[in-house]
């Protein structure tokens, strides 16, 4: 490919002075596309400094040194960057979008980015995508050197910028523009420009949500966390206590008090206790093993599992995420982690928190500020609506837009059985059956994965055999899921890729025949294309409506923030008195979402008002 700057000697000016700054975005402003990026002294835009901001065409970049140039003094800065007209190119836009925001009060607009853009390229491919990987692919194989890259994270507030700092700066902004070029030319071949524009135009609204964080009570996360910790002593303790027959020695502590026999976190020690000592013959303590084990020690240690799993996850190390400056938790929302284009969250990851139970209230740990409410919305049985729609089976779009329990409605199907609104109550066992068989063929489940969700979820064991003929009285019951997940599966393994209805795509390496392990690769091609129209869909959706609903709290000026995303969930915060009125909106925003994709099927998305997040 034959660029138009120097890597090795990049075209850049460094700018110290405000009357040169002004001159320079003069000449920016007559640009059509810009590259933008940044470099800080670290990730968290709260806590971090800003050293440069550089505005790139083409040819030739703009090192701005933020340190020495005012922009509040600039209005043509912020006129360039929240200009609709402009094309603004950047890497991992979120992040300068969330620096640029905080620090130089701007919120770009008219983005895109060249992350985004890749992931939704090479969706299911696991291709690494920093701008070093994807300039390799693209350009040349070491063409960027990112090792000065770290080197802004020690730099102290005043100290002078290196040379080689800034033409490592430089290149990050000139290097975007042939990236550019053949992403939007493959965007196009691969008719992806809609879901590009939609992930660039949601991407505003997720550095919204990481900007504003979720307010946590310490205090009492930490009564529920104390709890917690008793409760799992006290099984260690009778697990303990349960064993001791089995070993001869009398062991004492320090203190006098009868030492543990077996360390219950050493799977060696307990692979001993459990095949040498109680005879259970298993071939490893994993709770996929120990779950189809019924024996009383073996409970406690699961029980114990459970709660120690509780502790770790939701311990003091996700307090230590609270934000010093804004006392606020501000998890990282990636829009594009997932093969199915599905949200994932980290640092911390708020699609793990469990739902309320008794012993373990952390969704009531999350509030709103003083004067203001949680509302909270999600699609009723989204995913089981997509699918009703996508495979047209009439059986199941009439008994979904009649209201009917669905789980129990395919229950009587399958078991030949008359459907009633008490159908849960004269068959739970029946249900509880149906349940698992919706959800899990969603997701390519065979005959197998049925037998575990089953015991799983219902204590009964099945055969495989019989897991078999459950399968099939699904889909005897629902011909047109049948035919459209097969349908699905073929085409992906034929094509190469599968997509939803709004044309995001996930590709897939196709094994070569001579494989070994052909057999396999194929079938978890199949189990995945099965899922990816399903669940991409309800990532497209939800997507559209935080778009609208981050526009209608601008444009109605609603005195509210959209906190967090969780599957098929918008979590919002919102002043008080405003609270019932933006409840309505936001409930029928992600109804017009969900109706972009759902003609035959109603789409339901109930709002909830509260001071707790326990929707």
């Amino acid at each position: 490919m034959e660029l138009q700057f120097n890597p090795d000697n990049p075209d850049y000016e460094y700018i110290v002075d405000q009357k040169r700054a002004e001159e320079v975005l003069e000449k920016l402003a007559k640009e059509k596309v810009i590259a933008v990026d940044i470099e800080g002294s670290g990730l968290d835009p709260y806590t971090s400094s800003l050293f440069l901001i550089q505005l790139g065409t083409a040819t030739k970049s703009f090192l701005f040194d933020a340190r020495e140039i005012n922009f509040d003094a600039l209005p043509l800065y912020k006129k360039i960057m929240e200009d609709d007209s402009k094309v603004k190119l950047l890497q991992n836009a979120k992040f300068d979008y969330s620096f640029l925001k905080i620090h130089t009060n701007v919120e770009i607009k008219n983005l895109f980015d060249t992350m985004l853009a890749e992931g939704i390229l090479t969706s299911g491919l696991n291709l690494p995508l920093s701008l070093k990987d994807i300039s390799d692919r693209y350009i040349r194989q070491g063409i960027l050197d990112k090792s000065l890259q770290k080197s802004f994270i020690t730099l102290r507030p005043k100290a002078k910028l290196a040379k080689e700092q800034l033409a490592y700066a430089a290149n990050d902004t000139l290097v975007l523009f042939p990236i550019f070029d053949e992403q939007i030319k493959k965007l196009h071949k691969e008719d992806l420009l809609k879901i590009a524009k939609l992930e660039f135009a949601v991407t505003p609204v997720v550095s919204g949500m990481e900007l504003k964080g979720v307010l946590i009570d310490t205090k009492k996360w930490r009564e529920i966390l104390k709890e917690l910790i008793h409760k799992r002593n006290e099984l260690a303790k009778e697990f303990q206590e349960s064993i001791r027959n089995y070993y001869n020695a009398s062991q004492f502590d320090l203190f006098g008090g009868k030492a543990d026999s077996v360390n219950i976190n050493s799977s060696v020690q307990l692979m001993d206790l459990f095949n040498n000592k109680l005879g259970l013959d298993l071939p490893s303590t994993s709770d996929g093993v120990l779950s189809r084990v019924n024996h009383p020690i073996v409970n406690i240690l699961r029980n114990y599992r459970g709660y120690e799993k509780l502790i770790s996850t939701y311990g003091e190390k996700l307090l230590e995420k609270i934000n010093k400056k804004t006392g606020r938790i501000h998890p990282e929302f990636l829009q594009i982690r997932t093969a199915t284009g599905r949200f994932a969250c980290n640092n911390p990851n708020l699609q793990n928190i469990p739902r309320n139970s008794k012993e373990a209230p952390f969704r009531e740990c999350f509030n709103p500020a003083k004067g203001y409410k949680l509302v909270v919305s999600d699609y009723s049985s989204f995913e089981m609506r997509i699918l009703a729609e996508l495979s047209g089976d009439e059986k199941m779009i009439k008994a979904l837009n009649e209201g009917l329990d669905i789980h129990s409605y395919t229950a009587a199907l399958m078991f030949d059985k008359p459907y009633s609104e008490d159908f849960k109550k004269l068959y739970p066992d029946l249900r509880q059956i149906a349940k698992p068989i919706g959800f899990g063929l969603m997701y390519g489940m065979g005959a197998p994965g049925l037998v575990s969700q089953i015991f799983l979820q219902t204590g009964k064991e099945i055969s495989v055999s019989e897991g078999e003929d459950l399968i099939n009285r699904y889909f005897a019951s629902y011909p047109g899921v049948k035919r459209f997940l097969e349908n699905s599966a073929r085409d992906a393994v034929k094509k190469g890729w599968s997509t939803t209805p709004a044309g995001r795509k996930r590709w897939y390496t196709k094994p070569d025949p001579s494989d070994p392990d052909y057999r396999r690769k194929i079938s978890s091609i199949e189990r995945e294309a099965k899922n990816h129209p399903i669940q991409g869909t309800n990532a497209d959706a939800i997507k559209y409506a935080l778009v609208f609903i981050n526009n209608k709290i601008k444009k109605e000026n609603y005195d509210a923030a959209i906190v967090s995303t969780v599957h098929d969930e918008i979590v919002c915060e919102v002043r008080e008195d405003q609270a019932q009125k933006f409840s309505e909106m936001l409930s029928g925003e992600m109804i017009k979402a969900g109706e972009l994709f759902l003609k035959k099927v109603k789409v339901e998305s109930v709002p909830f008002i509260g001071d707790v997040w326990e929707h």
